[in-house]
């Protein structure tokens, strides 16, 4: 699920990354109490928004929620807000295990995995990564090639370089990292 964003600010700042196995006989009431939960964060000064990322398919279903804020002042503000402390209450009746709660700035957040799953290896990153952006500096080196002619070469390169990065950010890496999530976190055999 992914909430728009309700402010224009650049995708910088910090997110927050939670971890949620949630008791297989209170799926839905998760789902319904996380609903809540992102209906207040879209009131929330400095929100950008979120994306979770699900997967259903264990014994225990497992909930990755990234949420995206403007800032380290917009994230410690969430913190102690009093809605979200009386909606995390609610939150142990839900899970089967403590809730890993960990911060990433940039793009980080879509490839490190909390201590429970090993991160995918470097090179891994790397070729996702580059995945992601070749086709985004084709295109958008394309389209402002018309705007930029006659520009020295290292300024021509900037409208491209942002929007690339702009956009890898968000939606391309994290739609790539849900595609392609079981080659990055392959299932650990015992």
């Amino acid at each position: 699920m992914t909430v728009p964003s309700p402010s224009s600010a650049a995708p910088e700042g910090v997110t927050l990354v939670i971890t949620e196995r949630v008791r297989p006989s209170r799926v839905d009431a998760y789902e319904l109490w996380a609903r809540r939960v992102h209906a207040l964060l879209a009131e929330h000064s400095g929100f950008l928004g979120l994306h979770v990322l699900r997967d259903p398919s264990g014994p225990v279903p497992e909930y990755i929620t990234l949420l995206r804020f403007a800032s380290q002042e917009a994230l410690d503000a969430w913190r102690i807000n009093p809605a979200y402390a009386a909606a995390l209450r609610e939150l142990p009746d839900l899970t089967a295990s403590d809730v890993d709660y960990r911060e990433a700035r940039g793009l980080e957040a879509w490839f490190d995995r909390p201590a429970r799953t090993p991160a995918p290896p470097l090179w891994k990153n790397v070729l996702v990564g580059f995945v992601g952006v070749y086709p985004l500096i084709l295109l958008f080196t394309y389209l402002c090639g018309f705007f930029t002619r006659g520009w020295p070469w290292w300024a021509a390169i900037l409208p491209s370089a942002f929007l690339a990065t702009l956009f890898l950010n968000w939606p391309v890496l994290p739609l790539l990292s849900r595609a392609l999530r079981g080659w990055l976190y392959p299932r650990q055999r015992p």
